[in-house]
Order: C-alpha cells, then structure tokens, then sequence
C-alpha cells in the first residue's frame, strides 16, 4: 500500500497557515530534523536555542523558524513533507549568496521545477558554491607538504647520513641519505575527496558545470588520494596552511561541514526520523551584511574587525562578548548586531536581549575608542520613516552623542524582491551617513 504524503509549506519566521500543521506534527518536526542544519562556515557561533518551529504565544499560533530547507518524516502512521522557503523569495536568498561568496550562481544552479523536491534545490546550490570556492581557491595548486624519505643507492639524494651509511658502505658500497619532497597535504586531499564524494551523490554536483580550475584540483586529489582514510576532528582542527595556501581553509571548512553532516544522517533511523536538509537564514543574513558593509564602506577608511572579547576574565561568570559587526577608522568604532527577525516597527520586534546585549557591545567598546554609530540590523518588511528609526544619543540626550538606529534592508514579505538593489543601496548610504 502507498503511504499517503500530506505537503505542509511554509515561510521562515512566518505562521503555518494550514490545518495539517498541528502540534503533534511540528513537535515530530523539530524533534526528528533538529539536527539537520547546515552551517557554511565552521566558526559561525550558532544560537543553540533556535528551532525549526515555535508556538508564537501572542498570536496563539505555530510559526516557522529562521531555517529554510524541507524535511520528510513520519508521525502518527502518517507521511509529512514540510518545506520552508525564504519569506523574502529565492532571488533575495541568491542576492545573498553571491554577495558572501563572491560568486554569480547561474541560471542552471538555481532552477528547479515542480518535480524536484525543494531541498534538492538548496542541496545545488550548496554544490555550487563549493565548486566556486575550489575553483577560487585553486590559485597556486593544491596545498602541499614536504615529506621526509629515505635514499640508499651508490649516489647521494640530498643529505647524507652518515650514521646509518656505515655498514651498507661496507657490505654493499652504498649509502643512505634523506632528501624531503612535496606531497600534496593528506588531510587536506582527504576532506576535499570525501566531500566530493558526498556532494556527486546527494548534492546533484554532477548536473551542474565544473569551472577547469575546479576539475583540475579535482584531478590532482583524485590520483594522490589511493583510497579513502578515516580524517578524525583532530587531524581538521590540527590542519597548517602556509600563507600560499590560505584561500583553501574556507573550502577545507566547507567540506568538513558537508562530511560531519553526512555521518550524522548515517547514523539516523530513517523509518522513524526522516530525512531533511535546512540552512540557517540568521548566519546567511549576517554573512551578507557582513560582506556588504566591507564592501562599501573599505573605501572610506572603515576597515572590519574580527572582534572577540571576554568579559570579566578569570571569574567563574566570565563571558565573551562577541558584536556581529564592528568596523574601525582610525581611533573611532562603528558596532551592530545582525537580527533576522520581522521588523515591522512595532514595540515588541525589538528583542529586550537583544536591546540589551548591543548596548553592552557599544559600552565595552567606549573603554577604548570612541562610538561613532551602532544599532540592531534587520531585514526590515515595511515602508518606514527611517528618521524615527535613528537617535542621535545613546540612551537618553544627556547620553553620548552618536547615532543609534533599528536599521536594515526593506524587504517585501511573501514575494519576490525586484527591487532589492535599491533597497540595498538606500541601507548602505544610511550607514554611510551614520558614521560620516
């Protein structure tokens, strides 16, 4: 007998607006695919706490998470599919895309039909990109390393050890020296080979055009790599780049994420919890604010800091303070967190921690510099006037002088954004003006 499927859609951080999207259904949901993200980057610093679903208890109703992507699973003798899109349209997600990356995705990477299941779809795209970040990364060859052997013949290659030459000299009147030769790094080739592996068959990597600097990296892995080795987190973490080699680290991250992912859906009982793939939308917003702002405001001396900071060192309640974005031009701080959450301009969309917590950036950074701008950055789905959306002090008028603001990119709900270049240009001379 065919089990029935019922298809549930949804956008992210919107309500489920179907009668098939009941408590029991989503409880399953976030319980059998909660681990079932995908993150770009190994450093980004995960809220733990997100689900895939949450009950909205203001509006006494169930809304989706901040994740995009769809699962199927069983609950009650029943099949679900759930699949979650953008709530801003695939064309704002792409934008996005190709601003972090650095990339243009093609026509042929990000279409999809009604035949092919949605996470497939972000499954290419995620393909895509890796194929672009090999591609980049593949400037001077792929990473190598001097391996240490050893020579014994009647010539010398490289050192002669002399020790160890007595007794061949004598018996057989040869020689053993040691000379070093380059290899391309084990670990490396390992992790790149085995995400190939996983992307060719679960990603549609094979549907998609290789770049010729990404098939030749392809092609050089392939024949130093005999056969597949088991890369445990200590050797990925314990991986060396000289400075030549630095653009494949991003790529190395990427396809250690892709491997991790894998063995955690191996491990999964598939008859009682599915399958699913998601991205998380809050890293993809930061990324791109991220990779935007440094593109736009480099040329006006604001260069970006990677900043991290502990507070209360050394006491048991330690914590480290880590802003989404801070940039610096000479002795002043311009400091903001990314929040992909619906800005509407109502009193409640702005989070009381997150009111809080950027405040506490802003004054952790007073100790040392001087506080040009900061604020909160949404993706923000109304017309406003952004004047009453900005202060010029910090907290009261008797407070510092600098702009604060609830800034962010309009964006239109539940449609494609045309418009988004626009839209993007208005939020950047903003910030420019902010800090000016």
């Amino acid at each position: 007998m065919v089990e029935t499927l019922k298809h549930i859609t949804a956008f992210d951080c919107l309500p489920f607006d179907t009668e098939a999207a009941t408590a029991d259904v989503l409880q399953e949901f976030i319980q059998s695919q909660s681990k079932n993200v995908f993150w770009f980057s190994a450093d980004y610093n995960a809220d733990n706490d997100a689900k895939l679903a949450e009950y909205d208890y203001r509006n006494n109703n169930w809304t989706a998470g901040r994740f995009v992507g769809e699962a199927i699973f069983n609950c009650n003798q029943t099949v679900y599919k759930i699949t979650i899109k953008p709530r801003f349209g695939e064309k704002m997600l792409f934008r996005m895309l190709e601003e972090i990356f650095n990339i243009r995705i093609t026509t042929s990477a990000s279409q999809t039909s009604n035949s092919v299941d949605w996470q497939h779809y972000i499954k290419r795209i995620v393909a895509f990109i890796w194929l672009q970040k090999l591609a980049n990364a593949n400037l001077h060859g792929v990473p190598k390393t001097q391996i240490k052997k050893e020579y014994r013949g009647q010539t010398i290659r490289g050192r002669l050890d002399v020790r160890r030459s007595i007794k061949p000299l004598h018996r057989s009147n040869e020689v053993v020296s040691t000379f070093r030769e380059k290899h391309i790094d084990e670990h490396i080739a390992q992790i790149i080979f085995q995400a190939y592996q996983i992307l060719k068959a679960n990603f549609e990597i094979g549907n998609i055009n290789i770049p010729d600097s990404a098939r030749e990296a392809i092609n050089q892995i392939h024949t130093a790599v005999q056969h597949r080795k088991l890369i445990s987190e200590s050797d990925y973490k314990h991986i060396r780049y000289k400075d030549i080699y630095l653009s494949w680290k991003p790529l190395v991250d990427l396809s250690w994420d892709i491997i991790k992912r894998k063995q955690f859906s191996l491990k999964q009982d598939k008859a009682k919890k599915g399958f699913g793939f998601f991205i998380d939308m809050t890293e993809v917003w930061e990324e791109y604010l991220r990779a935007i702002l440094k593109k736009n405001l480099s040329p006006y001396g604001w260069r970006y800091r990677n900043d991290r900071q502990i507070a209360y060192k050394g006491y048991f309640f330690q914590r480290e303070l880590i802003p989404d974005l801070v940039f610096q031009k000479g002795k002043e701080i311009a400091v903001w967190d990314a929040k992909y959450k619906r800005m509407m301009g109502r009193h409640f969309d702005v989070d009381r921690s997150d009111f809080f917590q950027i405040h506490t950036y802003i004054q952790y950074q007073l100790n040392h510099k001087s506080v040009k701008a900061g604020g909160l950055l949404y993706p923000i789905s109304t017309l406003p006037n952004f004047e009453q959306y900005r202060s010029p002090y910090l907290i009261s008028e008797e407070g510092l002088k600098m702009n604060f603001s609830i800034d962010g990119v309009q964006l239109s709900e539940r449609e494609e954004n045309e418009n988004y270049q626009r839209s993007e240009s208005a939020f950047i001379n903003r910030i420019i003006n902010s800090i000016s």
